[in-house]
């Protein structure tokens, strides 16, 4: 009675003539093994789906990124060449007003490509006269007085 009260299992239960669990057949394990290989199948295609969709999502981010970016570098660039038009423009008021040139070449860099991807046309910095608008000769410059002595009547500092 001890025995059935108790149902132990391994050498001591078999002496006392308690029932073991059956152990599997061989068919049974490999039919438990092939399951659990199938689930696990089946949990890793899951798991690659679901990677490859984030793949794919990850890699529309960054089309989209790289789309953005392409965009902001052509309006930077059209900035750039409006600015730099800017300072063409003021350059040549200054320069028809006869006012000397005080600007200074390296204030606003300038970009070999406009916004439209052409190369800029070559600038000469070292001419104050614009170019002939509409085949009209470009206007003289008033000329200025070679020294303070000339202005004022003060000598002139040495430099």
């Amino acid at each position: 009675m001890e025995a059935q009260e108790h149902r132990g299992t391994g050498r001591a239960a078999v002496r006392q003539g308690v029932d073991r669990p059956r152990e599997p057949t061989l068919h049974e394990a490999l039919s438990s093994i092939m399951g659990a290989y199938h689930h696990s199948q089946e949990t890793m295609a899951t798991v690659l789906d679901k990677l490859q969709e984030t793949l794919r999502l990850q890699e529309e981010q960054y089309l989209g990124f790289r789309e953005e970016l392409r965009t902001i570098g052509s309006v930077l660039g059209t900035i750039v060449g409006v600015l730099t038009d800017i300072q063409k423009t003021l350059r040549d008021t200054v320069a028809l007003q006869g006012a000397p040139d005080t600007s200074q070449d390296d204030e606003m860099p300038t970009t070999s490509a406009g916004a439209s991807g052409q190369d800029a046309p070559p600038q000469d910095q070292h001419t104050s006269t614009p170019p002939p608008a509409d085949g009209q000769p470009p206007r003289k410059r008033a000329l200025r007085p070679r020294n303070r002595t000339e202005q004022d009547g003060k000598t002139p500092a040495r430099k």
